[in-house]
């Protein structure tokens, strides 16, 4: 992050940009981590809860990369370019003190301070096979692509918003700035909600629950970015601004239910399951920018958004095809004998 400051030509941005992209990996590591720190009947507001307050880094980074610091350091009469610069030695300084403080003062585990591989069940050490495994599993194909329907969603959010309101809604760099971060905003409480829920759910329907927790959430997602694609700019901009929150509100909610379902699905496999689910949701930003709003914006302004929700709602209907023998599925209970051999 620190060498961003030094960014000088196209190339040496796009590997900066690269590095900075690897300390996404962490979000896979905090997931994994809570799953081994928490017990299952509060597993999905702790994931939830985690994540969603790193999320919110996103949303705040829009508001206080501009108006604590860049701004500032403009207003003492630095140049745009050097107060930007120096901008980012503050988010550096940041993320060292935190993993310094991890380090020295955190447990693996409830009860170990490094983990080992059969705290999870597994008799072997992990191997990229074990992704090659999880894969053949329609389970995890079904919730990578329904996490890059809500985590994709909210990464293409984060690189669009600001520029469609400026542009779009004609606003300046700064209150555009502004408003897109209300999206990621939303994290501060939204994401822990979908996790709660979830929970709930669980308590009173066992895991069918939190599938249709996970459906209802996805679901209401796509119906208010659908709404969202068709506030034009003869609207004033406060109303999308409230479409926009209540779409948020659902994108949050989902990722939060989502890893409410992930410690369940393959126990033994759980490193690699809550890996591939987050790589499908920074895939689910490249699909959506690729073949959504690059080439479909050109054409019209809102239309990329319409059949971003399309792809949304599909992902949604994905989850009648969840099933799992010792815990059913949205319509079915788990089978008998599973849940002897499970409690065997």
């Amino acid at each position: 992050v620190a060498l961003s400051a030094i960014i000088f030509s196209d190339w040496s941005f796009i590997l900066i940009r690269t590095m900075i992209g690897c300390v996404g990996a962490t979000f896979v590591t905090n997931q994994f981590w809570c799953s081994l720190m928490f017990a299952p009947n509060v597993v999905g507001t702790a994931n939830a809860t985690a994540a969603g307050w790193g999320n919110l880094g996103g949303g705040v980074t829009q508001i206080f990369i501009v108006w604590c610091l860049v701004k500032p350091f403009q207003a003492m009469g630095m140049g745009a370019d050097l107060a930007w610069r120096l901008s980012m030695f503050v988010p550096a300084v940041l993320l060292m003190i935190i993993a310094v403080v991890m380090k020295k003062t955190c447990w693996d585990t409830p009860t170990a301070k490094r983990f080992d591989v059969t705290a999870t069940g597994k008799t072997s050490k992990a191997s990229m096979w074990d992704y090659l495994e999880c894969l053949k599993d329609p389970n995890n194909v079904i919730m990578i692509i329904q996490y890059s329907a809500c985590l994709g969603t909210e990464l293409v959010m984060n690189a669009q918003l600001a520029t469609h309101f400026r542009v779009y809604f004609e606003m300046g760099s700064g209150s555009a700035s502004a408003l897109a971060g209300c999206f990621g905003l939303m994290n501060l409480f939204a994401r822990s909600l979908g996790g709660i829920l979830s929970d709930v759910l669980f308590a009173k329907f066992a895991f069918p629950g939190r599938l249709w927790v996970q459906f209802i959430a996805l679901f209401l997602e796509s119906v208010f970015l659908f709404a969202f694609a068709c506030i034009d700019n003869t609207h004033p901009w406060y109303v999308a601004l409230l479409v926009l929150i209540v779409f948020s509100l659902f994108v949050q909610m989902a990722e939060g239910t989502s890893y409410g379902i992930v410690p369940f699905m393959n126990p033994k496999q759980l490193a690699c399951t809550s890996a591939l689910v987050g790589a499908g949701g920074n895939l689910g930003a490249v699909i959506a920018l690729l073949c959504f709003y690059q080439p479909l914006g050109a054409i019209e302004t809102l239309l990329p958004f319409k059949v971003h929700a399309g792809y949304v709602l599909f992902s949604s209907l994905l989850s009648v095809c969840y099933y799992w023998p010792d815990k059913g599925g949205m319509f079915t209970g788990a089978r008998a004998s599973s849940q002897e051999s499970s409690k065997a």
